[in-house]
């Protein structure tokens, strides 16, 4: 049984995530990390007390000093783990439904735990060879309250004082007990909905994207605000709208930051994942930088391997400087000067960000049908692309990369049993072409796998 997917362990309550997970998960988190303590914390869900105290007591049971950080954003949950402790632990499920819930595991540095690492604490979780601390080697849980500290190293970070109108959706998750505080102490003048924390996520489904937020856009007009900022329900997404209520596509928010930071540094390398698009390579290679594409659910090892200056998957920045783990509140802070200083948002995406169609769409999948269907799939648009195709990445799934920058994505969700459908397309009527063809190719190899059929053709 394979527990890590493409961020952390994540599933449904006692299908795959169980207090008997949490417990023996603790246990063999204390055997691999090196050192003294290892922080917990926790999001909003209404089974993340009982988890994160499973956890605890595995953690215990290996001889570790536990820093029960309480509830709290991932990203503070990185900061804090990095400045008080060896290692780290976020009990969540991210932006999945309340239905779900994981874990997820840090380096003493804030970096997420990488895909070897993941690999090796699985093999340590079902071969049982823990750690048993001896009565007198049980250390004790320590509770820390880092809000105040981490929000005054963002703020710090960040520089910048402002008097924007804000307003933001904490989809009463974690985030909801530290951004609100966070954009009044920048100077902001707050509105808030959905920003009181509760488990079952009654203001909205938990995931950003634009379907699920979309109201937003006639809130932003209503209220006269700068900007609106939308999150998850661990806080490490981030979605934005701009003054005139406009979405902007997360490729249009990464390829804002990754510009800025190419000429900060005059050039450099952007890592961004295999589901990012072609306006993100248009500004970084006309600032002087490139772009190297890495798979989902991996920034923080693209950092370490490339020496990257930024990194991006879609909702989710990580700024290097600050700190090698996605960072929303950083993003937001940095978003916030960055109107400040060159004006309303639509106008900074206006002369900045190229334009380009992007459609996203799920195809359920059955967990074991997943890889064939991506294989079987991949080979039909490969037969039906041939003529266009400038490259093929076969990173997280299979991505085709055309001749005139026109894209197709086909992978494997690794947290939903899902098979994602990407295509963009610089005209609204390629971008449609190009997905109906991948979407009903890839429907149809997975109702003919389901069949018992092989994806041999159409």
């Amino acid at each position: 049984m394979k527990l890590f997917g493409t961020a952390g362990i994540r599933g449904t309550l006692w299908e795959k995530i169980t207090p008997e997970l949490a417990l023996r998960m603790g246990t063999a988190i204390g055997t691999y990390v090196e050192g003294e303590s290892v922080a917990v914390a926790r999001d909003g869900r209404t089974s993340s007390v009982m988890l994160q105290n499973a956890m605890i007591s595995g953690l215990l049971s290996t001889g570790k000093e536990v820093l029960d950080l309480g509830l709290i954003p991932t990203p503070a949950l990185a900061w804090a783990t990095r400045e008080h402790a060896d290692g780290g632990v976020m009990i969540t499920a991210s932006h999945n439904p309340p239905t779900d819930n994981g874990i997820k595991v840090f380096n003493g540095d804030g970096t997420e735990f990488y895909v070897e690492q993941e690999r090796e604490l699985e093999e340590l979780y079902f071969s049982g060879n823990f750690r048993k601390a001896k009565w007198n080697e049980i250390k004790t849980v320590k509770p820390i309250d880092v809000i105040g500290d981490y929000i005054k190293a963002v703020l710090d970070f960040v520089n910048h004082e402002t008097s924007l109108k804000v307003l933001y959706d904490g989809a009463n998750g974690a985030g909801s007990v530290l951004a609100p505080y966070l954009l009044r102490d920048i100077g902001a003048k707050v509105v808030s909905i959905n920003a009181h924390v509760d488990g079952h996520f009654p203001g909205r489904k938990p995931e950003p994207r634009y379907e699920n937020i979309a109201y937003l856009g006639e809130l932003v007009r209503k209220l006269n605000v700068d900007l609106a900022i939308a999150q998850d329900g661990d806080a490490d997404r981030i979605a934005v709208f701009d003054e005139k209520g406009n979405y902007l596509n997360e490729d249009t928010v990464i390829a804002l930051f990754a510009k800025r930071y190419v000429e900060e540094h005059g050039g450099g390398t952007v890592v961004v994942s295999i589901d990012t698009g072609s306006r993100i390579d248009q500004v970084v290679e006309e600032a002087g930088g490139r772009v190297v594409r890495i798979p989902l659910g991996q920034p923080h090892d693209g950092i370490k391997r490339y020496k990257a200056i930024f990194a991006a998957e879609p909702w989710k920045l990580v700024h290097p400087k600050f700190g090698p783990w996605i960072d929303s509140f950083v993003t937001m802070g940095l978003l916030i000067k960055m109107i400040d200083e060159n004006g309303p948002l639509s106008e900074i995406v206006r002369e900045n960000v190229p334009e380009f169609y992007l459609t996203k769409k799920n195809v359920p999948c059955p967990d074991g049908l997943k890889g064939k269907a991506v294989e079987g799939a991949a080979r039909i648009l490969e037969d039906k692309l041939k003529d266009e195709i400038r490259e093929i990445l076969t990173i997280s799934g299979y991505r085709f990369n055309l001749k005139d920058r026109s894209w197709v994505l086909v992978r494997p969700s690794g947290t939903e049993p899902k098979i994602r459908v990407v295509v963009e397309a610089p005209s609204e009527r390629k971008r449609d072409e190009l997905f109906e063809m991948a979407y009903s190719t890839v429907l149809r190899v997975v109702e003919g796998l389901k069949k018992g059929k092989k994806p041999d053709g159409d």
